[in-house]
């Protein structure tokens, strides 16, 4: 008779050890699957969304109400390594490049391939922008240079070996995790460049565009990188400059995510490349360039030589 109350609280004791195991188990679980299929930046805009309802307040796009339009359509000409992309306002195309055959390549509005020119003098470009007129800067990840060039109507090859161009040596040449972007600020006469990681940082450049009257001087300074880090982004793998909000849009491939800062940090709205987001039937499956246009549309281009088109809600 003695032994049972001991059995007893034995059996009681094991099962509050089992509850607790369990308790610190499930968590841990959930992390590991989050870190495994790198949805943290997911979960976070989940949250802003459902439960911080208005911590996208001051967004201009909203980009929780885009909807697919163009998913995953295969851009026939190009085989692989398709990065970075930039919008026209006055061909009305769209420019990007490729990082592994050095070609830049202009597409229309629905991702058909217009033309491809031939670049020589650079290594890997991963990023493009459209200044004024005929005027493009594209980034060379190898070297860390950006170079100013000139792409006309009858433009095929294009040497950028005594072109303008700028060197940053922020990270040891070659390396493979520095600028993934570049995009013009046409109000404030300034260039902006993603680096990829270690960290992830954004670059402001003034003076480098010639006749730029306003910043006569170059200058080039770092945006702290903590200010754009509440929404976890775990890369940063393009660039694109909102005019109409003055607001940022980061492009990161791993983590399917595209984010909307302003420029005290903020994250104001995301688009999420998950299947089951804004109609998307698969997962973006690597999102390298982001353009928007003048009715803000969004455009965006994923290796090796995907095209989509995301609307604004109506």
């Amino acid at each position: 008779m003695s032994n049972k109350p001991r059995i007893h609280r034995a059996t009681s004791s094991h099962r509050i050890l089992i509850a607790i195991a369990f308790a610190i188990a499930l968590p841990l679980a959930l992390l590991i699957m989050i870190h495994t299929y790198k949805a943290d930046a997911l979960l976070r805009h989940l949250i802003n969304t459902f439960v911080l309802h208005d911590r996208y307040a001051g967004s201009t796009l909203n980009l929780d109400l885009y909807r697919v339009a163009i998913e995953a359509r295969e851009i026939a000409g190009i085989d692989d390594d398709l990065s970075g992309l930039t919008y026209n306002t006055e061909t009305n195309t769209l420019f990007s490049v490729l990082n592994g055959q050095p070609l830049i390549v202009e597409l229309d509005l629905e991702g058909r391939l217009l033309r491809k020119i031939e670049v020589r003098g650079v290594k890997d470009m991963e990023g493009i922008t459209h200044v004024e007129g005929n005027r493009y800067v594209i980034a060379d990840e190898y070297d860390q240079r950006l170079l100013l060039l000139e792409i006309n109507d009858e433009s095929n090859v294009i040497d950028v070996t005594k072109l303008p161009q700028l060197s940053l040596g922020i990270t040891a040449n070659g390396s493979n995790k520095d600028f993934e972007g570049v995009s013009w600020d046409d109000k404030n006469r300034r260039l902006l460049i993603a680096k990829e990681r270690n960290p992830l940082s954004i670059f402001e450049i003034t003076g480098f565009i010639d006749g730029d009257r306003q910043q006569p001087s170059l200058n080039v300074s770092k945006i702290t990188p903590h200010k754009f880090s509440n929404i976890k982004l775990r890369d940063f793998s393009s660039i694109t400059y909102h005019d109409e909000s003055g607001h940022l849009v980061l492009l990161s491939d791993e983590s399917r995510m595209a984010a909307e800062y302003d420029f005290e940090g903020r994250a104001v709205g995301a688009l999420a490349l998950w299947r089951g987001f804004h109609g998307l039937q698969k997962n973006v499956p690597q999102a390298e360039g982001i353009a928007i246009g003048p009715d803000n549309s969004i455009y965006i281009v994923s290796e090796p030589n995907l095209f989509y088109v995301f609307k604004p809600a109506d």
